[in-house]
């Protein structure tokens, strides 16, 4: 394995992550992934974002306030999420590389198609609780997976109509949420190495200082024109990954 092209794929994939992260609130595993998986396979790349994206979110959650009732609204989404990342991570453990791939090219694409057309419907009061456990399920199975939580929580939240403060509130904790059994059974598993975390803890640097760059620029421009060009770079990302991951290349 060339170390030198991991740090660097590393290095610029968190820092765009952490960008994109702190401009709209979502997407860094999914943009992280997306880069890493360029040069190593999936389950490596997922071992070293697992410390940026438990710790992006919690301090994502943290910054946000109102902690006690954000954890009250979704507790029922938290719970659910921890088992199906739990009972994924531990029951596909010997999924093949394009398996994972394909699984983080549906969800890119997935996330581009339904942002973009925002054709996402209101959940009415009477379907909240199935449609949450619904939805929770899979996003802990793609989390599960490849770490891609943004298509499936970003439709769910959109879905429930949360103004934009909540929605960052409740992304930053539910994604926290499911990072930490995923790094925990990582390590415990033996798919994540010692030397894995330990590169994971140092891109923590680029992590938040791409955050730091992202929530400047959210203060001084309109997300709209960068969040289009973000969903068409998801969208090539997307295609891109399915090619690989039907073609074994």
């Amino acid at each position: 394995m060339d170390w030198m092209a991991v740090l660097l794929a590393g290095t610029m994939g968190l820092f765009a992550a952490g960008w994109v992260k702190g401009l709209v609130g979502l997407g860094l595993p999914t943009i992280a992934m997306a880069f890493l998986t360029l040069v190593i396979d999936p389950r490596t790349a997922l071992s070293l974002i697992l410390v940026p994206m438990f710790a992006s979110n919690f301090w994502q959650m943290w910054r946000g306030g109102e902690v006690a009732r954000t954890v009250r609204a979704h507790w029922r989404f938290a719970a659910v999420l921890v088992v199906a990342v739990t009972l994924t991570v531990i029951l596909s453990r010997e999924a093949g590389d394009r398996l994972l791939l394909g699984a983080l090219g549906i969800a890119l694409l997935l996330f581009a198609f339904f942002s973009w057309r925002r054709m996402i419907p209101e959940i009415p009061d009477r379907l909240v609780r199935p449609g949450e456990a619904a939805s929770a399920t899979v996003t802990g199975i793609i989390g599960g997976l490849i770490g891609g939580w943004a298509a499936p929580l970003a439709m769910w939240l959109t879905a429930r109509r949360l103004p934009p403060d909540d929605f960052i509130r409740a992304s930053g904790f539910l994604i926290a949420a499911g990072s930490l059994p995923l790094l925990i059974f990582y390590a415990a598993l033996g798919l994540a190495t010692p030397t894995n975390l330990a590169i994971s803890t140092g891109l923590l640097i680029p992590t938040f200082l791409g955050f730091a760059a992202g929530e400047m620029m959210r203060r001084r421009f309109s997300a709209e024109g960068f969040k289009t060009a973000l969903l068409v770079v998801f969208l090539l990302l997307g295609l891109n990954l399915l090619r690989r991951a039907i073609l074994g290349v």
